[in-house]
């Protein structure tokens, strides 16, 4: 309430409560905006490359070649906070359309998976091996893993 006659600018109580209550909503509003903006990877990459059949590291690169039988992907850790065994994360992969016989395209997949889990962490491998030249078409080739709506982790190829 303001004093009559007091043209000095005084606040009451309620006034400043009220600013605080606004400021206090815009700066909620604002950190919002900040997390979706500033999204981070929860896990990381630990090995990303070009594989041999027995998933063992041959080459560290993401510049993949076109060629038949190329096998590429990445391994990753990411904390969950869930201890139990194992746990079901969405493995996605999208790329420039190859051709999918009398289906048209195919520009990628996203699939559950259940993958190892130590101590809260999660690990694994993603890879995709091509059968032949036309499993491949240049472009980027990203790769996702996550928890809902959480992306755990991505890693991109570059294949040429």
């Amino acid at each position: 309430m303001r004093v009559p006659g007091n043209s000095g600018g005084t606040r009451s109580h309620a006034e400043w409560s009220a600013w605080f209550l606004v400021a206090l909503g815009i700066a909620v509003v604002c950190a919002a905006f900040t997390k979706f903006a500033v999204a981070q990877q929860i896990g990381k990459v630990v090995e990303f490359g070009l594989y041999s059949d027995d998933y063992k590291l041959l080459k560290k690169t993401t510049t993949i070649p076109i060629k038949s039988g190329v096998r590429f992907g990445f391994c990753f850790e990411a904390d969950i906070e869930f201890f139990e065994d194992s746990y079901m994360l969405v493995e996605s992969l999208e790329h420039p359309p190859t051709a999918a016989g009398d289906s048209g395209a195919d520009t990628g997949y996203s699939v559950p998976r259940m993958f190892v889990v130590r101590g809260g962490v999660a690990s694994g491998c993603s890879s995709f091996r091509a059968r032949d030249v036309t499993d491949l078409q240049r472009g980027i080739w990203k790769f996702t893993i996550s928890d809902g709506a959480d992306v755990l982790v991505t890693q991109e190829f570059n294949v040429r």
